[in-house]
């Protein structure tokens, strides 16, 4: 047991001064993370916007009122903030800037986990403005909704609980995907597409075909970043079966993900220089 907390601990340790490291450089360039910021509002203004509009032609979108899409999509942000937080820089820059420029033979030197280590290079806490501008839209959504959801301590603790779970299939869906890099090497990699996938599985999932249902819970499951969480708050006890399964969905996701990773690492090629 001492084994296991010392690892924890040091684990903790070396999140605890990476992030540091990168939080030093991040501030280092202000302007640039004001710039980020204000896009960031900028496009979740934008994209309200449309969800809005959306309802000043329909009453409702098969049963499905506008509180409870902004629900979804304040959970979606979320989730979204905290795998940006953790994953993004890793997952976009994984084929460029790891494998084809050959900056993971760094990783690969040290006596630490690979993964880890290009996970911890990649942190990016300015992004921690999408977790909170996601809280504010999920929290509004909370009082705006039939019946209202109460804003306790348990609930916002765990709306941060699903945002985390997530970002964890976020994390793994991209870096299965990412990891198609070390076998076809491409610089813009194979990322791109679930973004696109990630927008739409914001929606209800009961708006689409029953195949595209089960492609966004059990082949893609995005549908646990956004869906399965803010239903559950809508109608506990209708969706409750599928939310607990959403810790299974997380783990299975982040373990295939860092399956294809380390498979990948056997056929790494450095560039020698």
């Amino acid at each position: 047991m001492s084994t296991v907390l010392s690892s924890i601990g040091n684990a903790l340790s070396m999140c605890w001064h990476y992030g540091l490291q990168k939080q030093k450089v991040e501030m280092s360039y202000r302007a640039d993370f004001i710039i980020q910021t204000l896009l960031s509002l900028v496009h979740i203004a934008v994209q309200l916007f449309f969800i809005t509009a959306l309802f000043f032609q329909v009453k409702d979108l098969q049963g499905w009122e506008l509180p409870e899409l902004v629900l979804m999509y304040g959970v979606a942000r979320i989730a979204n903030g905290w795998f940006n937080v953790t994953f993004f820089d890793m997952a976009v820059s994984l084929s460029d800037h790891y494998i084809i420029d050959g900056n993971l033979d760094r990783p690969l030197l040290r006596p630490l986990s690979p993964l880890f280590q290009v996970v911890l290079e990649s942190l990016s806490f300015r992004n921690i403005t999408q977790v909170i501008t996601g809280t504010a839209i999920a929290l509004w959504a909370f009082a705006n909704v039939e019946p209202r959801i109460p804003l306790t301590v348990g609930n916002f603790l765990m709306l941060q609980a699903f945002g985390l779970l997530g970002s964890v299939v976020f994390a793994g869906v991209f870096l299965t995907i990412a990891s198609i890099s070390f076998w076809i090497k491409d610089r813009v990699g194979f990322t791109s597409p679930l973004f696109t996938i990630s927008e739409a599985s914001r929606y209800p999932l009961t708006i689409y075909a029953p195949w595209v249902q089960y492609v966004f819970t059990l082949v893609i499951p995005f549908g646990f970043c956004a869906f399965y969480p803010a239903v559950y708050f809508i109608e506990p006890q209708r969706w409750q079966a599928w939310l607990l399964a959403g810790p299974l969905v997380a783990s299975a996701s982040f373990a295939f993900g860092s399956f294809m990773f380390y498979r990948g690492l056997r056929v790494y090629e450095s560039t020698g220089s």
